[in-house]
């Protein structure tokens, strides 16, 4: 059993940009926080408290293990968060590209923390559309023409071939890798910019 020593203010910012926030014990180890198992936290979300020498700090989760996921411990009664201050966050707040539609339970995984777990559907999703549009015909993905459209093609099979090979597999070869908010949705883009290539090939099949 864990016993937390301190409390932690979470925060969390809607798309309608409202906050809200609520309070939970904690116990906090460096950049890891341990709360109680009930508690509503996901990647994204901020957590304020204070150190033993009364100086504020504010945390951004960027990743939440829940103890029923495969990466908990069975003995595991409290959520692990993995987390960074908010001084590490320096990019200026940009307006994301909303992804292709098949994201949408990778994009929920995101929400759940379960960061590993979204990039290997992505890419799975990815992959089994490959499979399936590619069973009799030869896929045209190209933008261009001519000696361009060559090298578009030869690129774009490079990508689909690296996007597996690199991701795909690793993700799935029935462990975990760490992986940080940003690049998870990184990640993510990158499948869903595959999915809208291979719309433009399925658009083009008789």
């Amino acid at each position: 059993m864990i016993f937390f020593t301190t409390y932690v203010t979470i925060i969390r910012h809607s798309h309608e940009r409202t906050e809200k926030r609520r309070g939970s014990p904690a116990r906090v180890e460096g950049s890891m926080i341990r709360l109680p198992i009930e508690t509503d936290v996901q990647a994204g979300d901020h957590l304020e408290y204070r150190l033993p020498n009364d100086e504020p700090r504010r945390m951004i989760v960027i990743d939440a293990v829940h103890p029923y996921m495969n990466r908990a411990s069975t003995f595991d009664d409290y959520i692990e968060l993995t987390c960074v201050p908010t001084q590490r966050i320096t990019s200026a707040r940009v307006v994301a590209p909303v992804l292709h539609p098949a994201m949408s339970v990778a994009l929920s995984l995101v929400e759940n923390g379960q960061m590993s777990e979204a990039i290997f559907e992505a890419l799975r999703i990815v992959e089994e559309r490959v499979r399936y549009l590619a069973e009799d015909n030869e896929l045209d993905l190209t933008t261009a023409t001519g000696q361009a459209a060559d090298d578009e093609c030869e690129g774009f099979r490079l990508l689909f071939a690296g996007a597996m090979l690199g991701l795909r597999r690793p993700y799935g070869a029935g462990g975990t890798v760490p992986t940080a908010l940003d690049e998870t949705l990184e990640y993510l883009a990158l499948a869903s910019m595959l999915m809208r290539r291979l719309d433009r090939a399925e658009s083009r099949l008789g």
